[in-house]
């Protein structure tokens, strides 16, 4: 984000509103000659480079979110590993998708996938292995800072009205810098792991008289009480998502990423995490019982 002049919104494709898979791998190039066992390994360690950095890259979005800088899809990111054991860490960036594709030039491949139109509310990340570059598009879950004045007029379910707690607690005027918005996006995550059995249990419940495609769960923190989970309609969780477009679209997705091997649907969960002051919404897959 060094660059003065950034890109307007690129002619992307209309949203459809539909649920895609969290990663899409989009072009890979390598050297030639490179061996079939070498290129899976790379692509492996690809993956594990996204997930060791993703709360690095989710919190850099959530930055741009944050200071109304052009959509995401204007930018993209890069993780580059350094070339001996001996040298800095990992560089992790993000750069104007104009920038991006003047760097990518030595390599052909992700250099056309670049100028391609990319997908709304996505972020094309640049990712190196053992000289392999991949360009794979993410989805990300940023967890992004509740004004007070939001926080005021969240129309909160009537179960949910006085669970306020943790959710709110810090709640205030000032923009938060990066390492609170990656700090928030971890917490986020970890309060949708100690309660997804929760959750789960009560999407079963649920699930009998609303289709799970209809379905949101939703988590507020109340600190050392615990947390309120609950499972709601899209139309009422929505209210907790004002003055969050980005957010917004996220929830009202509906649709399968895929399929199980047997032909079942799988479904996409978006769960609303309200917690320590910021709001996102997570995304956990399930099916239904065969």
């Amino acid at each position: 984000m060094t660059r003065k002049v950034v890109p307007l919104r690129p002619d992307a494709p209309a949203d459809d509103g539909a649920m895609r898979p969290r990663t899409i791998p989009r072009v890979i190039s390598h050297p030639p000659g490179l061996g079939r066992e070498a290129l899976v390994e790379a692509c492996k360690l690809q993956e594990q480079l996204i997930a060791r950095y993703e709360a690095r890259l989710t919190g850099l979005v959530a930055k741009i979110l944050q200071d109304k800088l052009p959509p995401i899809e204007s930018w993209v990111a890069a993780v580059l590993t350094s070339p001996g054991p001996d040298d800095e860490e990992d560089l992790v960036e993000i750069a104007p998708r104009e920038q991006a594709i003047e760097i990518a030039q030595p390599w052909p491949s992700i250099d056309r996938c670049l100028r391609e139109p990319p997908l709304p509310d996505r972020l094309d990340v640049i990712v190196e292995a053992q000289q392999v570059i991949g360009l794979v598009s993410i989805d990300v879950d940023p967890a992004l800072p509740v004004t007070r004045k939001q926080a005021e007029a969240a129309n909160l379910p009537a179960h949910l009205l006085f669970a306020k707690g943790e959710a709110f607690a810090s709640v205030g005027e000032e923009p938060a810098d990066g390492k609170t918005l990656q700090s928030a996006y971890e917490a986020h995550r970890e309060l949708v792991e100690e309660n997804s059995d929760d959750l789960l249990d009560r999407l079963r419940h649920n699930g009998v008289r609303t289709p799970l495609g209809d379905c949101v769960g939703v988590i507020l923190a109340l600190g050392p009480e615990g947390n309120a989970v609950s499972v709601e309609t899209r139309e009422r969780a929505a209210k907790l998502l004002a003055d969050k477009p980005f957010l917004a679209r996220k929830l009202a997705r509906k649709g399968s990423p895929g399929k199980l091997a047997d032909g079942r649907e799988i479904i996409a969960i978006p769960i609303v995490v309200w917690a320590k002051g910021h709001v996102s919404v997570q995304t956990r897959e399930v099916v239904e019982a065969g």
